[in-house]
């Protein structure tokens, strides 16, 4: 084949993104030339090696580690920091607190007049909604770590 061609088919071929549909015209001159089909196998298997994760078959102990981050960060202490532990009870609590206080809001006098329930039961509602907010945005590492357990499950 002429070289010119190949070089622009190769050129043609490397501007495709990614899974991205070959266009005829490549796909017909990978069919005749041997070439251009061996070097797209080449870049094929060369990909693949490329995005394949790295294994490292050194073993990483607590040591290692210690001594690494020490030379990357001269003060570096291998105590392990201490995060506020959230409390669900605190939660627990709350929301059933307001669960009871919609409850006695709705069996009280209020539910006697409709207008005072209606805005009552729309403050409740708001508070509700605060309360799950917050509550999701307090945990969200729980509900990620929940979420990735269940994609690796899946």
């Amino acid at each position: 084949m002429n070289v010119e061609k190949c070089g622009q088919i190769m050129h043609d071929y490397l501007l495709l993104d990614r899974h991205e549909h070959v266009p005829l015209k490549i796909t017909a001159h990978l069919l005749v030339c041997k070439k251009c089909r061996t070097e797209v196998r080449l870049l094929t298997i060369a990909d693949k090696a490329c995005t394949k994760p790295i294994s490292i078959p050194v073993p990483i102990t607590s040591d290692s580690i210690t001594s690494i981050m020490k030379a990357v960060i001269p003060n570096y202490t291998a105590e392990e920091p201490e995060f506020n532990k959230v409390s669900l009870k605190r939660w627990v609590v709350s929301g059933l607190v307001m669960i009871f206080a919609m409850l006695f809001f709705g069996i009280n006098s209020y539910s006697q007049n409709s207008q005072i329930a209606v805005s009552v039961y729309l403050v409740f509602a708001a508070f509700i909604t605060a309360y799950l907010a917050l509550f999701v945005a307090g945990n969200m590492d729980f509900f990620i770590k929940k979420l990735k357990n269940l994609q690796i499950t899946v």
